[in-house]
């Protein structure tokens, strides 16, 4: 079962004590259910728009996902925990764009690193920067492999 989320709406001014969002969930390429939060610690709502139902789902991902551990407890997963990672994904992916508009982002011994271009060419700071470390992997013009590593790196300390 591929579940993936599509027409992602992220309100971070109504976001309070959990993301505030609207998103069509897909599975296995058909439109599943709408999803939203308001933003105030409520749990997610869906509405079924396709042949699944919110059970269903459940019963596939508690017998195909890893029981997590969470602040001491185990969750089994969920719709709610499957759709909470993939907007978080989401969520940091566009912040990772948002930052190599305007910096040199980097791996460096596991790490997120950011240089401001301040108006320099991004040629220019990677040579500088790659002068001093050639061990780092440069995110910017990364291919998916290099955005994927970023993002594990980003969602692992976030």
């Amino acid at each position: 079962m591929k579940i993936e989320l599509r027409r992602i709406n992220h309100n971070p001014k109504l976001s309070e004590e959990t993301n505030a969002y609207s998103a069509e969930v897909w599975i296995d390429g058909e439109r599943a259910f709408d999803a939203r939060n308001q933003g105030q610690g409520g749990c997610d709502h869906y509405r079924q728009i396709g042949q699944w139902t919110e059970a269903e789902v459940n019963a596939w991902l508690k017998s195909n996902r890893p029981i997590l551990p969470f602040q001491g407890l185990t969750l089994e997963h969920d719709l709610e925990v499957e759709v909470g990672d993939l907007l978080a994904h989401e969520l940091e992916h566009r912040r990772l764009k948002r930052l190599m508009r305007t910096n040199l982002v980097t791996i460096e011994r596991g790490q997120i690193f950011q240089y401001p271009l301040r108006k320099r060419p991004l040629d220019l700071v990677a040579s500088a920067v790659t002068t001093t470390n050639s061990h780092i992997v440069i995110v910017n013009g990364g291919d998916d492999n290099v955005i994927r590593q970023a993002l594990v790196i980003l969602l692992d300390v976030s």
